[in-house]
């Protein structure tokens, strides 16, 4: 299993909340790849405007064919999200380090 993980700081929480949630417009584009497992909306405590969210995958391959055959999608709906945040911050990409 990876995470990909990313901190955003919002301009408006609920309408990000719709776009980047569980049930979200990216959740719901993540959901027809095969090896999507789920996403994760976290809100800092102390700063109210800033999130993080976690999309986890089954395997790098499995998001890597995802993003791949639907590039196109990708960079559209990517651009089109920008106006939902001021910063976004890719922390990295993370797998798992105990045994499955």
């Amino acid at each position: 299993m990876i995470a990909l993980v990313f901190r955003y700081d919002v301009r408006d929480a609920e309408t990000f909340k719709e776009v980047y949630g569980p049930d979200g417009e990216w959740a719901k584009f993540f959901r027809q790849g095969a090896g999507f497992i789920g996403t994760e909306l976290l809100r800092d405590v102390e700063e109210e405007d800033r999130y993080i969210v976690i999309y986890r995958w089954e395997s790098i391959d499995a998001y890597n064919e995802f993003i791949s055959a639907n590039q196109t999608e990708y960079l559209e709906r990517s651009d089109e999200s920008r106006m939902h945040y001021l910063q976004e911050l890719r922390f990295g990409t993370f797998e798992n380090v105990w045994a499955e």
